[in-house]
């Protein structure tokens, strides 16, 4: 089996990608942080600052180079981090952190960013902290955990095919890299996402790092095909399906909803913020309902929650139809739409099956905002 093996310098090196100091997960649509768990001491460390009150210290790794850190910690006194930026064991010669604690939800986090040296240039890192003191999370309570805002991009030739490809942090064993496969320069999630062995239907490839360039190299394994996600932006047409909502009406969507403008919602009761937006729903329903506007549950709960599903609706004043297959993330529909994350929303027009808005548009107070306006357009 071919393995990835790579280092900072070679990365750097390779004629097909280039170095981003910072700005790399946004690019990417997201992180994955890594945990850094923390001591009451470290080797790693030559000096510290003098006015330390509660130290823990722990390491930031990047490839082959890793960075030093302290996290202050003292009660009823804000919390600092300290990163050996320059990686020379001295932790007070190296430029300021941010770190900075908020609430929201009851809930305590720190976070904040330094530059450290990548590739012989100054490399952004983001990290965060759950309170220490939060009983939910006890499991973290030793823990910081941080990411690389730097990342490299490039091409990379998948075999007849030439793209565009970005990852965010040091070249890994097992780096998370997307793919620009349909060109749009958005991360379209999974279809666009390597990790290990893939296939974009010519057959299954790994990548490997020879030559100062990452290549895409032929398989021994074999997995399927991975297809390419619907466009789902505004005025593409939206994947028609049929279904059979929980009341037992049979959908054809979306010509079932001729005449209305239909709120595609895929969402579970298990997911916070889907709860958090369903104030916004039922008040846009009892609103627009009269307008034409209909909305469409697609539910992502599990097996065996149908009754449970029934009850919650009707307690939270939820008379639109649903859709629910009990298959959590491998709901059919979910899968056609390439949905990722809830809550996840397509405001549809049932004549033309266009799309008018997107889950941008459609959260929070941007909801009735949007709806007040598609709603009002004669040539929608």
């Amino acid at each position: 089996m071919t393995t990835l093996l790579a280092s900072a310098l070679l990365v750097t090196q390779a004629s097909n990608l280039t170095f981003v100091p910072s700005g790399m997960t946004s690019k990417m649509g997201g992180y994955m942080p890594v945990r850094a768990e923390m001591t009451a001491k470290s080797e790693a460390v030559k000096k510290a600052p003098a006015d330390l009150k509660a130290p823990m210290y722990g390491t930031m790794v990047f490839g082959a180079k890793s960075f030093a850190f302290i996290l202050d910690e003292p009660e009823g006194a804000p919390a600092r981090l300290f990163v050996d930026t320059n990686g020379n064991g001295d932790l007070t010669d190296d430029p300021a952190t941010t770190w900075q604690g908020r609430t929201t939800n009851g809930m305590t986090m720190h976070q904040g960013s330094a530059k450290v040296s990548i590739s012989g240039q100054d490399a952004t890192v983001n990290a965060y902290r759950f309170d220490k003191n939060d009983p939910a999370r006890a499991a973290l309570k030793n823990t910081l955990l941080y990411y690389g805002d730097f990342g490299y991009q490039g091409t990379l030739a998948v075999g007849n095919d030439s793209f565009k490809i970005m990852f965010a942090g040091d070249l890994g064993p097992n780096p998370r890299v997307w793919v620009d496969r349909n060109g749009n320069g958005k991360n379209d999630g999974r279809a666009e996402t390597v990790m290990g062995p893939f296939n974009f239907g010519s057959g299954t490839y790994e990548l490997k790092a020879e030559g100062g360039k990452l290549l895409a190299v032929q398989s021994q394994k074999s997995v399927d095909a991975i297809p390419l996600p619907p466009d789902l932006s505004v005025g593409a047409v939206v994947p028609p399906f049929e279904a059979v909502a929980t009341d037992g009406t049979k959908i054809s969507f979306p010509s079932s909803y001729k005449g209305k403008a239909v709120l595609l919602d895929f969402w579970a009761m298990w997911c916070g913020p889907c709860l958090a937006e369903l104030p916004n729903l039922t008040k846009a329903y009892e609103r627009f309902h009269s307008q034409g506007l209909e909305i469409l549950g697609i539910s992502l709960d599990q097996a065996n929650q149908a009754e449970k599903l029934a009850a919650f609706t009707k307690e939270r004043n939820m008379p639109w139809r649903q859709v629910y297959e009990g298959k959590y993330w491998d709901i059919t529909i979910g899968k056609q739409y390439g949905v990722e994350g809830i809550p996840f929303a397509l405001l549809v027009d049932g004549d033309t099956g266009k799309i008018l808005a997107t889950v941008q548009s459609l959260r929070g107070e941007a909801l009735e905002k949007t709806l007040s306006q598609m709603l009002n357009k004669s040539d929608r």
